[in-house]
């Protein structure tokens, strides 16, 4: 799929974060321009500041690199007009893993975390904040003295359609052809003497390992005894694996034959989003308690009921056309009762959970049995 191969394509460009050597007085002006550049548009997402300057009038690739964050303004204000929110502030940092000048053109690998602070417009709570993580790669050019962007590529998690509230699907996820292992007949371990789910150390760990959105711990970096499967199809599936599953740090539930992770990498039902959907139904560790589209768990008559039966360190599933889409972690509420959740590949930290999706996204929300 297109989003796929961006994610392959951006994995080889941005290759591992590595400092520069020192900088000279151009590195220092590029990195001027860049942190001015994304400063300029975070703060576009949430009142109008002119961008503009930044790109080329009449170069299609430009042109289409600042048609992106027009949409990206325009779906964050729908979504916040949608959620009776308001914006407070919205603040950025990077992380420059390489600037590579070769004549008027200059590459650029980095990572932008993103901290935006809200409350609801009819709220009684201080504000909140969340974060969000992106990885971009940029060529910039130097005409008549002046360096524009030329042409950006990233992993989006509000690349929308406006109209419909909504992003467009996002296939970040590995989906390999079914294999033989069975998810039915699987003996799962119990203990008769405590817990199985350690729900806090998932939270807590959820939290670590958030990798590049702001607010995350471990440096911004993913937990490195674990692969990342960004490059090849997304880390969603995997990350969630991890929070419910790491016997040293996460929530601590076995593992079994079909569901693990071992010599380097995971099991189908580990990094799998339907397959892990399967495992988590079929085991008896995870029991869907509501499903259906924001409206129909939010608005609906069963609401209340849904929302009760959810705590931090329970999971949700994000369906499309019947596949599982993607997996989040849920790691607290706001003050309505509403999901905030971490995840991986667009990475997140404490953002409420249908933000960058459809009007017609299906949310299976499913408890892990303590």
């Amino acid at each position: 799929m297109r989003r796929i191969t961006w994610i392959i394509v951006l994995s080889l460009m941005l290759g591992p974060l590595q400092a520069n050597a020192e900088p000279s007085p151009e590195t220092e002006e590029i990195r001027n321009f860049l942190t001015e550049l994304y400063r300029a548009r975070s703060e576009f997402l949430i009142r109008d500041v002119p961008i503009d300057s930044f790109y080329f009038d009449k170069v299609p690739t430009s042109q289409q690199a600042l048609v992106l964050q027009k949409k990206r303004k325009a779906y964050f204000q729908a979504w916040a007009d949608k959620r009776d929110i308001r914006f407070h502030a919205a603040e950025g940092t990077l992380k420059i893993s390489r600037i590579k000048p070769a004549g008027s053109l200059v590459k650029v690998s980095l990572v932008h975390r993103l901290k935006v602070t809200y409350s609801y417009a009819q709220g009684s709570e201080a504000p909140a904040a969340f974060g969000l993580g992106t990885r971009h790669v940029l060529t910039l050019k130097r005409e008549n003295g002046q360096l524009r962007v030329l042409k950006e590529w990233y992993l989006d998690p509000l690349e929308i359609d406006s109209d419909d509230v909504s992003l467009h699907r996002s296939s970040f996820l590995w989906n390999p052809k079914p294999g033989t292992e069975s998810l039915k007949l699987d003996p799962v371990p119990k203990s008769p003497r405590k817990k199985r789910y350690n729900r806090q150390k998932a939270v807590a760990y959820a939290d670590k390992y958030a990798g590049s959105a702001w607010g995350a711990g471990n440096d911004n970096r993913y937990n490195p005894k674990y692969r990342d499967y960004t490059g090849i199809g997304g880390d969603c599936t995997n990350f969630a694996s991890q929070v419910i599953g790491d016997p040293d740090e996460g929530g601590g539930l076995p593992m079994t034959h079909a569901w693990r992770y071992s010599s380097g990498n995971g099991s189908r039902a580990w990094v799998s989003t339907d397959a892990f959907k399967s495992f988590l139904l079929y085991s008896g560790y995870g029991k869907v308690v509501g499903s259906g589209t924001f409206d129909q768990i939010v608005r609906g008559p069963s609401a209340p009921g849904i929302w009760s039966k959810v705590q931090p360190g329970d999971l949700i599933a994000y369906m499309y056309k019947n596949d599982v889409d993607h997996f989040a972690v849920i790691v607290g509420k706001d003050e309505r009762g509403l999901p905030l959740i971490n995840c991986h590949t667009t990475d997140r930290y404490h953002v409420p959970f249908d933000l960058g999706w459809e009007n017609y996204t299906q949310y299976v929300l499913i408890h892990i049995v303590d």
